[in-house]
């Protein structure tokens, strides 16, 4: 890095251009941070300041620690290959490496890590960047033993350190702003990925945010099932043809009505996933929702009687961490392209997984599968393949939010094909436990539903602080095949039984529960709408963007 700058007496001609081109190589990872950070909208000048500066400070450190070049940039190698890697997926995907990131390498498997080095496109990038490293060893290794302190590269040094103090000290006037330029340095924020983001990843998977009291609780039946639960996305009930919408949507879901257990009135508790999904896996109802209300979730129910426990999930996964979520096996699939409203994957990347869960055998089993469904942006949630409504060529990213002339026919068009494709997910999901010899169960139901402008008064998304009865108005139904009807025909009449009553989204806790048979000392079987005592719960209470409020 200062090889450049400064004569560099008694050396041969092929010792200083080899000192040229290993500065190089050691100081572009650094100068592409600079570069990028500068342009980046999300950092300011303090944090480009606060990179460069301690691009300097570690250099000098580094140089003051080994003496020589040979072993400044022998030492330095570790660092020069970590710093690579930061660069390029920082340069790469637009982000630091982060929270997100260490979510999935603490998740991912092998062979997960595998399929996504086979989808990504500029893999063939890597080849000159491994060229580059190893060149980069070979002449640091083969380097004369040159103190680095002699003659003007010690004058160079100390103007470097001079240089160095005083945008350092004006990027400390915002510890925020120093903090994101300490993340952008490839070598420091590299150290606090691996010190900070990982191991806190780690902590979340394995659900040390949540205070968990045991449920004490135990399975009243016996014999190997299997148990499905599918939490849905954005599922507008009034969009479905399962429930009389005119286009035909769900032909799957009509086609096996009479299996289905449909259920007439489910009505979501809140139109936020981030609220509505721990609502769903803990129980809670609205009134008591929060951080001190979460004790463990439907998971930590089922492995305590006994379940063998996969949780496969194509979503954020904060929601995941955030009511501390700890199944046997949990299936995230690496996401290069992941925007801003979300995942690029289709749902079906999680049905090889499910197959294998379905396939374990030898024990009761519990499978949760979280899918993206109908999140916005709706022409992103199926393949080319059911395009089968309209054309959404003219649609973009903000089309959502800025609606007029045929884009609101678009969104209605681009949001039923999301509705055929979950409807063919659900077909894999159903036919693949149709084939079990064994008591199998499968149950939706949605986080929230979804408004669309041109069918909810120019109502878009959900979400927001305004209510509207097509964002709590949702899809949901259970699946049960002959051999669970034949175990447990009284839990199959009251669900037909309670179908066409109000169902809230956190009776599906003790319903789903009551269906593996499992019993706890603080179950309320009225919760549950497999239960003859189930009594809906009619407080009209649910949150409104976040907020408690009264269904009007």
């Amino acid at each position: 890095m200062f090889a450049k700058s400064v004569e560099l007496p008694d050396m041969s001609a092929a010792t200083r251009y080899r000192l040229y081109i290993l500065g190089a190589l050691y100081s572009a990872p650094y100068l592409a941070m600079i570069i990028w950070s500068a342009f980046n909208a999300a950092y300011k000048l303090r944090s480009v300041l606060a990179l460069a500066a301690t691009a300097v400070l570690v250099s000098l450190l580094l140089a003051g620690c080994t003496r020589t070049w040979r072993r400044f940039f022998l030492v330095a190698f570790p660092c020069v290959v970590a710093s690579v890697a930061y660069t390029a997926y920082s340069i790469g995907f637009g982000i630091v490496p982060g929270h997100t990131l260490g979510i999935v390498l603490m998740s991912a498997s092998f062979e997960e890590v595998r399929g996504l080095w086979t989808l990504w496109q500029s893999k063939w990038l890597v080849l000159p960047a491994v060229g580059s490293l190893l060149a980069y060893l070979w002449l640091a290794y083969h380097l004369p033993k040159q103190p680095i302190f002699a003659g003007r590269v010690n004058l160079g040094a100390r103007v470097l350190l001079f240089l160095s103090l005083p945008p350092l000290a004006y990027a400390a006037h915002s510890a925020p702003q120093l903090v994101d330029g300490l993340a952008v340095n490839p070598v420091t924020g590299s150290l606090m990925f691996v010190a900070g983001q990982l191991p806190r990843a780690r902590a979340e998977i394995h659900g040390a945010g949540v205070h968990k009291v045991p449920f004490n609780a135990r399975r009243i039946t016996a014999g190997e099932e299997v148990h499905v639960l599918i939490v849905g996305e954005s599922a507008r009930r009034a969009s479905w043809s399962l429930y009389g919408y005119p286009r035909q949507t769900t032909p799957y879901l009509d086609k096996i009505r009479e299996e289905l257990v449909v259920m007439q009135h489910a009505m979501a508790d809140a139109n936020l996933t981030s609220h509505a999904v721990p609502m769903i896996l803990t129980g809670v109802a609205p009134r008591d929702f929060g951080p001190a209300a979460l004790r463990g979730n439907l998971f930590d129910l089922a492995k305590e009687a006994g379940y063998s426990t996969a949780w496969l999930v194509n979503q954020d996964l904060d929601v995941t961490t955030s009511i501390g979520i700890t199944p046997d096996r949990l299936e995230f699939p690496p996401d290069p392209q992941a925007g801003l409203f979300g995942r690029h994957l289709f749902d079906d990347v999680l049905l090889p997984t499910y197959q294998r869960e379905l396939a374990r055998g030898g024990s009761a089993r519990f499978i949760g599968i979280h899918i993206m469904e109908s999140h916005w942006e709706y022409f992103r949630r199926y393949p080319p393949s059911f395009q089968h409504f309209g054309d959404t060529k003219d649609l973009n990213l903000g089309s959502l939010f800025f609606t007029g002339g045929n884009i609101e026919r678009d969104l209605t068009d681009s949001y039923d094909n999301s509705v055929l494709y979950t409807d063919w997910f659900m077909q894999q999901v159903i036919e693949a436990a149709r084939k079990l010899n064994i008591p199998a169960a499968v149950t939706f139901i949605p986080d929230h539903g979804e408004s669309l402008p041109g069918l909810d008064a120019g109502m878009a998304g959900h979400g927001g602080p305004v209510y509207s009865a097509s964002q709590y108005e949702i899809p949901a139904f259970i699946w049960v095949n002959d051999a669970f009807r034949a175990a447990h025909p009284r839990q199959l009449a009251a669900l037909r039984s309670n179908a066409t009553k109000e169902v809230r989204s956190h009776d599906f806790f003790y319903t789903v529960a009551d269906l593996m048979g499992i019993s706890w000392p603080e179950n309320n079987p009225e919760r549950s709408i497999a239960s003859e005592t189930f009594a809906p719960d009619l407080s009209r209470q649910e949150l409104v963007g976040g907020v408690l409020a009264l269904r009007p």
